[in-house]
C-alpha cells in the first residue's frame, strides 16, 4: 500500500502533460480570456509604494497602487539561492532549445517551490503557438484599486513576483528578446512591448512580476530605484535576469550578431522635458550605434524606416503632427543625420535616459561587445508616457480613458501613436538580416604631414562608410605602394582608432628617417571581408623644415634650408612678439627666402613649412 502511494506521488512529476490553453495572448496578458486559468495578467502584478511621489504610476484612474498586494521572493546570495538560479537556467536553456517536455518536467519538479507552470498557448487570431511560463495566482491577495466598487477589484496576486516568460518557437525574428522590467511605473511600455512582440514575431517576451518598490534594501535610510530588489534590471538574482543571461549565452554571436535584447521602458512626462517621444540608446557605454539602429552606408536602419512625419494625426485627434526629430532620438556621438529625399534633419542626442549604470541585462550583454565593430545586442528604449504633441493641459482621460483595472482596449491611442515606431523596428530588424555584398565606400589620402620625430600625420578625404565596418588599412613604402607593402590597421598596437569608420586622420610613428622617402595609400575593409579599392598614393605633402638657418644681410634676413627630393613649394611664417600666433608672410619654390626688416626693432621668429610634395 505504501509503495502504491509513492507511485502515485511520483507519477505527476514525470508524466504530467504540458497545460494547454487557447484564446488570445493579449487577453491573457492584458484583457479578458475566458478559456484561460486566469486573465489580465498585468492586473495581478505585485504593488507597493514605500516613497510616495518618487515614482509616477500614472493618472489615478489607471491603476492605483495597493500596498501589500502581492509580493516578491528574493533569491539569496548563498548555496541555496545559487541552486535556484541553476535550476531556472536548466529550464530556460531547455526552452530556448525547444525541448518543451524537458522544460515542463523541470517546472513540474519544482512546482512546490516556485508555483509556476508551463502552458502551451494557442493564440486564435494569429494561429500561433506560444509557450508561457507563468506563476499561479495566490487568491488571498485582493487589489481594491483605490475604491469600494467590487467590480473594480482584482482577486489574486503573485507571491513570488518573478514575472511571466513567453516563447515563440516559430518566430520571424527568432533571436530577438523583448523585455519590460518595470510593469507598474513604466505602464506605457507593457502594451507597446506586447504589441511589438506579436507583430514582429519575436522569440521571447519577458515581463517582470512586481513593481520596483515591492522589495528594496531597507537597511538604507530611504528608498530610491537603485536600492530596489524587486527590479530585475537592478537585481541579477532573479529568473528574469537569468533568462536574459541564458539567451545571451545561447544566441549572441558577434561581430555580426543575430541576437538583440530590446529593453522597453516608459518615462514620466513631467520629469523629463525636452526629450523626443522615444529615447533610444545602445546603453550608456555605447555612443556609436550600429545596425539595426544606424547604417551609415545604406541608410537601411531604424531611423530611415520612418517618414519625415511619423505622426500625421491619430483617431482621437487628426491635428496631431510630429516630425521624426521630435518623435525619436538616439544617443549618438556625433549626432546622427536623417536624410531622405530632400529632407535633412539632425536626430537629437539628449544626455538622458540611456540606462541605469548597473542595468543587469545590459552589462551582461555588453561583456565582450565592441561598440564600434559589433552590431547592437542591447537596445534601451524609453517611451514618453504623455507625448509632447498631445493636448495641453494634460488630458489623461482622453489619452488613456477608463477606470481600473487597466486593460488592453484602454491603450488604443497609445498603440496607434507608437505604431510607426513598431513598424520601423520591424523594417530595421529585417534589413539587419539582409545579405551585405557592398564593399566600404572608397577614400583617398589628401595630406601627409611630416610632424617631426619620425612621425607622419595622414589625412583622407572622407569616411569609408560601411554597414559592417572593420578597419582602415594604411599602406606605405619607399617604392611603389602595393598591397604587399607594409601596413597598419586597427589590430596594430596603438592604432585602434582605425577601427572607427568616422576616423579621417591618424598619426603614424617610428618611420626610419627621412620620412620624405615614403608614399602612402589606404583602403577600408569590412567584417565580411569586402574591401574598398586601394587608393592612389601620395608622398609627404607638408611638414616643418628642421634645418632652417637665418643670416643677416644688412636690413634683411636670409632664410635658408635644405631641399629634398620632389620639394615644390614652401610657406614662410613669421611670429612677432606682440602677436598671438604665426602669420604667413610668403611662399617660395626655392630653398631660400629674403625678409625685409622694418625700422622698429622687434623680436622675430620664423618657421618654414613644406606645403606640397609630389
Amino acid at each position: 500500500m505504501h509503495r502504491w502511494v509513492l507511485l502515485l506521488l511520483y507519477m505527476p512529476l514525470t508524466s504530467q502533460a504540458i497545460v494547454q490553453e487557447s484564446g488570445t495572448l493579449t487577453g491573457f496578458l492584458m484583457d479578458t480570456c475566458l478559456t484561460c486559468a486566469y486573465d489580465n495578467w498585468q492586473s495581478h502584478v505585485a504593488e507597493r509604494v514605500v516613497r510616495p511621489g518618487f515614482n509616477d504610476y500614472g493618472p489615478p484612474h489607471l491603476d492605483p497602487q495597493t500596498n501589500r498586494f502581492g509580493g516578491f521572493e528574493y533569491i539569496p546570495a548563498n548555496a541555496g539561492g545559487d541552486s535556484t538560479l541553476a535550476r531556472w537556467r536548466q529550464v530556460f536553456t531547455s526552452a530556448i532549445r525547444g525541448e518543451w517536455n524537458v522544460a515542463d518536467s523541470l517546472v513540474s519538479r519544482y512546482d512546490s517551490l516556485w508555483n509556476y507552470e508551463l502552458v502551451e498557448f494557442y493564440d486564435e487570431p494569429s494561429a500561433r503557438i506560444y509557450y508561457i511560463m507563468r506563476e499561479r495566482l495566490d487568491l488571498s491577495y485582493v487589489d481594491a484599486n483605490g475604491d469600494t466598487l467590487p467590480e473594480n477589484d482584482v482577486i489574486g496576486g503573485f507571491r513570488k513576483g518573478w514575472g511571466v516568460f513567453v516563447f515563440n518557437d516559430n518566430a520571424r525574428h527568432q533571436k530577438v528578446v523583448m523585455q519590460m522590467p518595470h510593469p507598474e511605473d513604466d505602464f506605457v511600455s507593457i502594451p507597446v512591448g506586447i504589441q511589438m512582440f506579436q507583430q514582429l514575431e519575436m522569440g521571447i517576451l519577458m515581463i517582470a512580476g512586481a513593481g520596483r518598490e515591492v522589495m528594496w534594501d531597507s537597511t538604507q535610510s530611504s528608498y530610491n530605484n537603485a536600492r530596489s530588489i524587486s527590479d530585475p534590471s537592478r537585481n541579477g538574482r532573479t529568473p528574469f535576469a537569468e533568462l536574459s543571461r541564458v539567451a545571451t549565452d545561447e544566441w549572441s554571436e558577434p561581430p555580426i550578431n543575430p541576437f538583440v535584447i530590446i529593453q522597453l521602458h516608459s518615462y514620466d512626462h513631467a520629469t523629463h522635458l525636452s526629450l523626443p517621444d522615444i529615447q533610444v540608446s545602445c546603453y550608456l557605454d555605447d555612443l556609436t550605434p550600429n545596425v539595426p539602429l544606424r547604417d551609415l552606408q545604406r541608410r537601411k536602419d531604424l531611423y530611415h524606416a520612418f517618414e519625415t512625419f511619423p505622426i500625421t494625426g491619430i483617431t482621437a485627434d487628426s491635428s496631431i503632427r510630429v516630425a521624426i526629430n521630435n518623435y525619436i532620438g538616439l544617443a549618438c556621438s556625433p549626432q546622427y543625420t536623417y536624410q531622405k529625399d530632400d529632407t535633412v534633419l539632425t536626430i537629437r542626442s539628449v544626455g538622458d535616459l540611456w540606462g541605469a549604470p548597473d542595468n543587469v541585462e545590459a552589462v551582461y550583454a555588453h561583456v565582450g561587445h565592441h561598440v564600434q565593430r559589433h552590431t547592437e545586442n542591447f537596445i534601451h528604449i524609453e517611451l514618453d508616457e504623455y507625448p509632447d504633441g498631445l493636448w495641453m493641459p494634460l488630458d489623461w482621460q482622453r489619452w488613456i480613458p477608463g477606470t481600473p483595472p487597466t486593460n488592453w482596449g484602454r491603450y488604443a491611442n497609445v498603440l496607434e501613436f507608437y505604431q510607426p515606431f513598431i513598424e520601423a523596428m520591424d523594417s530595421a530588424l529585417t534589413w539587419k538580416t539582409e545579405e551585405d555584398t557592398l564593399a566600404p565606400d572608397s577614400c583617398a589620402p589628401i595630406q601627409a604631414t611630416d610632424v617631426g620625430g619620425s612621425c607622419v600625420y595622414l589625412r583622407w578625404d572622407r569616411p569609408a562608410y560601411d554597414t559592417h565596418f572593420d578597419t582602415y588599412q594604411i599602406f606605405f613604402d619607399t617604392v611603389e605602394v602595393t598591397l604587399s607593402s607594409p601596413h597598419i590597421s586597427r589590430t596594430t598596437t596603438g592604432y585602434s582608432a582605425l577601427g572607427d569608420q568616422l576616423t579621417r586622420g591618424i598619426q603614424i610613428e617610428d618611420f626610419p628617417a627621412p620620412v620624405w622617402r615614403y608614399q602612402f595609400a589606404l583602403r577600408a575593409k569590412d567584417l565580411l571581408g569586402w574591401e574598398s579599392p586601394l587608393s592612389s598614393a601620395i608622398g609627404i605633402t607638408d611638414g616643418q623644415i628642421d634645418d632652417l638657418t637665418i643670416l643677416v644681410e644688412g636690413d634683411s634676413l636670409r632664410l635658408n634650408w635644405s631641399l629634398q627630393t620632389n620639394d615644390s613649394l614652401f610657406q614662410v611664417w613669421e611670429y612677432l612678439i606682440d602677436n598671438v600666433d604665426y602669420t604667413i608672410i610668403g611662399t617660395t619654390s626655392d630653398n631660400t627666402y629674403l625678409v625685409e626688416l622694418s625700422d622698429n626693432p622687434v623680436i622675430h621668429r620664423y618657421t618654414v613649412k613644406r606645403l606640397i610634395r609630389r
